[in-house]
């Protein structure tokens, strides 16, 4: 009987399959798109929505269930698409209608839609597809305005009529940057699906997401999800941030290399899967299409265009580049005092002092606790006194179970109407944080940046804090929906739901259904966190005049205008270290360039070789900072033997020596679009070496940093791109490029290079960025192959709102030409508060012995040439870069 059974199944199969006719015939698995993207497809559901069921391999067994990638359940070549009713052109570009006659599978299918064609620059597409009748929610993010079509240059466009479809392909090398033809495209109330094929494999980008930097769909399926979440960062889960960007490689048959990067401007949840065609499948549950294309043609030119749409990264204050030391579970302010003394005695360097929720009266917001932080205003002081700084904690869930009048926050809160609240109701949804029960601010409300700004000042009153970190902004509650549940309203009941973590758009944080002043929590669930950085952005501001240090876990496209990232709460194993790489160097792509992680690990007991190497690797991390979890060990770097502080401390040296550099890079991010941590590729666009490295980066142009993520290992095996590279530390030449080499790497030893062509401004470091911004300078100049070099050096008082706007700065352009002659070019001089006294100039890559040196004309002595690691040292220079527009340092070489 079972052996009948299982061959009536087999037939049943095949002649149900035989019946779908060639619609259903695909001779590429990778070229079959998803009908089913729910759990737990059967051969019943997916044939009830007119689509083809096989099993991969096209074999019919029951064993086929254990290959989920490959979809069973794909839609037919026939199935009920759009087709263009009108095309006219506009002054924007294109205006077209596109029409349905046969509904799909999912509820209040849209039949009538219109697609505009914006020719927005030279370079930037951008692709709108909306209802044609009704308005529909569109994500309240200031974008250019264009009104007036521009004359693609690298673009063009071909619009398929019959079953609708947009082709897009690059002018000068025919390559396709968006084709949506290969897959139906869907449009309903709360399900929109839109495919395009990928130009290659090579995909990055789609964040935040803990992922290596390549995302490998050579072979593979993936879903990534998008919908802010609170979760320590774990591979294939929706984390705390999205950013719907990408950069896709296109690789042309005479081995030359394009980027251009795609950014789907939509906040609802969604899923994006990605599949070897390779194409790609954007699935949101509501707003519209609102898809930028941006042609690059290289990785800085798409970085610049995606910022022009969502706003360059701020420019963060001066001393927020130095050293942040933080952990939850002080517990008092004898604990606290003893860490801040421990790192006085052991000298290390350090800028910013932080307090996490245990700081904090009963988890109030804004509040201390007096008892077990008694004396903690005065701390504050007394680190301020010594040119440190101060950052606490405010989570967005405010108390509403305190008594009436007893919590200005809530009573305020309430008087004002700022909460986000219940569903048809005036009262505000409630769910449970570390204070308890908790009302979560509306920070779309225009009341709600007076009532957040007010109930700071206040705080800062007491305790003056320099910057605030926000966190749990997901925003992220502790039980689901609310203390009362969700409702059965649609927004709270979607036909589907994509794949986020607790398989519930509620889960551990609010109700979709609840109301914001803008729209529903179902359309801004993800920009909670931007909305939250913008208002605490403009509250610094505010209360204390000058550059506002925000540090947000959840983010969205456009935060880095008012907020630096921490990668979230990682932990202390080798493997989070190494993923923190491609974490830093996509949210630098997302336009977050002041990001970090959690040096030495959030969770679980560090170790001391972890440690010292994650303190090597933090050295070189935009955003510095070492925290730790409560009932952890201490793991500040003063609390480790002897020996691991010295290694410690150099990296810490190390960094804080090229500040000037730091600072220069961050100035160009916010003026000139550029990132600051880059992978490889972006550099060596043609070098197909580079494109799967993420143990290495680059910071700025100009420094290699390959550090060593392999416990217990002594060795990195690292690349160099064919370039000419000086070791940092020594300034000795590396003879082998173009090729991996395994390097030497003690514990006591970070691997760090320079590439020639580049000019580094130094400066001596003091015991924190304050006490030494009047320290002498330094200029490493590493020569290319043809002796010459380049750099600059932007310098402000480090805190002022409108430094650029007034000019109140200074800055200067380094040029080392042939032969032999380094100019300093004294563009800007406008900001005179602090000493620029040039005292060092340390030349790599001198090949012949020195004869002589001069100084602006005038012979020097002061100068050490070391003809074996060819280096010249001019020392004791003393000069004033203020003191006139351009001076000349040029040496003689024997022939």
């Amino acid at each position: 009987m079972a052996c009948s059974l299982f061959v009536t199944s087999i037939i049943v199969i095949f002649l149900v399959s035989y019946t779908y006719g060639q619609q259903c015939e695909q001779t590429l698995n990778a070229a079959r798109f998803d009908c089913y993207p729910e759990k737990n497809p059967t051969q019943e559901k997916c044939l009830a929505r007119n689509c083809c069921w096989r099993s991969p391999n096209q074999r019919f067994n029951l064993s086929h269930f254990s290959d989920v990638d490959v979809p069973f359940c794909y839609y037919p070549s026939d199935f009920p698409n759009y087709e263009v009713i009108s095309n006219e052109p506009t002054d924007f570009g294109q205006r077209i209608r596109i029409f349905k006659s046969q509904m799909t599978y999912m509820p209040h299918d849209i039949v009538n839609l219109t697609v505009d064609l914006i020719y927005e620059t030279e370079q930037r597409l951008r692709i709108r597809i909306y209802d044609t009748v009704f308005k529909r929610y569109e994500v309240p993010l200031k974008v250019p305005a264009i009104e007036k079509k521009a004359d693609p240059t690298d673009y063009e466009i071909v619009v398929k009529s019959k079953p609708f479809s947009i082709l897009v392909t690059r002018k000068s090398t025919g390559m396709i940057l968006f084709d949506s033809s290969v897959s139906p495209f869907i449009f309903a109330d709360q399900f929109i699906k839109i495919s395009t094929r990928l130009s290659s494999p090579l995909l990055y980008g789609l964040g935040e997401h803990r992922q290596s930097l390549l995302i490998n769909i050579t072979k593979n399926w993936q879903r990534l999800t998008f919908y802010t979440r609170d979760f320590p960062p774990l591979e294939n889960i929706n984390l705390y941030g999205v950013h719907p960007f990408h950069i896709n490689l296109e690789r042309t048959p005479d081995n030359q290399t394009k980027v251009h990067g795609q950014f789907f401007l939509n906040s609802n949840a969604m899923d994006v899967d990605l599949q070897p065609l390779p194409a790609l499948t954007y699935t949101t549950i509501g707003g519209i299409i609102d898809l930028y294309i941006f042609t690059g043609p290289t990785a800085q030119n798409v970085i610049e265009q995606y910022w022009d749409v969502i706003g360059k990264p701020m420019m963060p204050p001066f001393w927020s580049l130095g050293f942040h030391l933080c952990r939850w579970g002080y517990n008092n302010t004898g604990n606290l005092l003893a860490m801040i003394q421990r790192m006085h005695d052991a000298e290390f360097p350090y800028d910013v002092q932080w307090t996490d929720i245990d700081a904090m009266s009963s988890h109030l917001d804004f509040t201390y606790d007096n008892k077990n932080f008694n004396g903690l205003p005065d701390l504050v002081r007394g680190l301020q006194s010594d040119g440190k700084h101060y950052v606490n904690i405010i989570d967005p869930g405010i108390s509403s179970s305190q008594p009436a009048g007893t919590y200005f926050p809530y009573d305020d809160g309430i008087k004002r109407g700022i909460f986000i609240k219940k569903l048809d109701s005036t009262d505000p949804i409630l769910g449970q944080v570390w204070p308890g029960i908790t009302a979560f601010p509306d920070f779309t409300n225009p009341d709600a940046v007076e009532w957040w700004t007010n109930i700071a000042a206040t705080f800062h009153e007491t305790i003056p804090f320099d910057g605030m970190w926000i966190d749990m902004n997901e925003p992220s509650s502790f039980i689901d929906g609310s203390i009362n549940g969700c409702t059965t309203y649609y927004l709270d009941n979607p036909p589907f739901v994509p794949h986020v973590l607790g398989d519930s758009l509620n889960s551990k944080s609010l109700c979709p259904s609840a109301q914001h002043y803008l729209s529903s929590h179902y359309n801004l669930h993800s920009m909670y966190g931007y909305f939250e950085a913008q208002a605490t952005n403009q509250a610094l501001k505010t209360i204390r005049k000058q550059r506002p240090f925000v540090l947000s876990r959840s983010t969205f496209a456009g935060s880095g205008q008012f907020t630096a990232h921490w990668t979230g709460d990682n932990r202390a194993t080798f493997n989070d270290m190494y993923f923190s790489i491609s974490a830093i160097l996509n949210f630098n792509m997302f336009g977050i360039t002041h990001v970090g992680a959690d040096i030495c690990g959030f969770g679980l007991d560090t170790t001391e070789e972890l440690c010292t190497r994650w303190m090597q690797l933090g050295a070189f991390y935009p955003f510095m900072r070492n925290h730790n979890d409560i009932g952890q060990r201490d793991q500040d770097p003063a609390s480790f033997s002897w020996e691991a502080q010295q290694i410690m401390k150099q990296a810490l040296l190390m960094r804080y020596s090229l500040i000037p550099f730091w600072y220069t890079l961050h100035h160009q991010a916010t003026m000139e679009s550029r990132t600051i941590l880059q992978p490889l590729f972006f550099e060596y666009l043609n070098d197909v070496n580079t494109y799967n490295i993420d143990e290495q980066f680059l910071l700025g142009r100009a420094i290699l940093v390959s550090p060593n993520l392999i416990a217990g290992s002594d060795k990195v095996h690292a690349y160099f791109p064919a370039d000419i590279w000086y070791e940092l530390s020594s300034g000795v030449k590396l003879l082998s490029i173009g090729q991996f080499i395994d390097l030497n790497s003690p514990i006591s030893k970070l691997n760090v290079h320079v590439r020639g062509g580049f000019i580094i401004p130094m400066q001596i470091p003091g015991a924190n960025l304050v006490l030494g911004r009047g320290n002498p300078f330094t200029l490493l100049v590493a020569q290319s192959y043809s002796g010459e070099a380049s750099g600059n050096l932007f310098w402000d008082d480090g805190d002022a709102l409108d430094s650029v706007e007034t000019q109140t700065y200074n800055y200067f352009e380094f040029t080392l030409k042939t032969p032999n002659t380094l100019t300093i070019n004294a563009l800007v001089t406008n900001y005179k508060d602090s000493p620029m006294r040039l005292d060092l100039v340390k030349i790599l890559g001198i090949n012949k012995p020195i004869t002589s040196v001069t100084v602006n004309g005038k012979a020097y002595s002061d100068y050490l040439y070391d003809f074996l690691d060819q280096i010249l040292l001019i020392h004791g220079l003393n000069i004033d870069m203020l003191a006139q527009s351009s001076q000349i340092i040029q040496w003689t070489t024997s022939n």
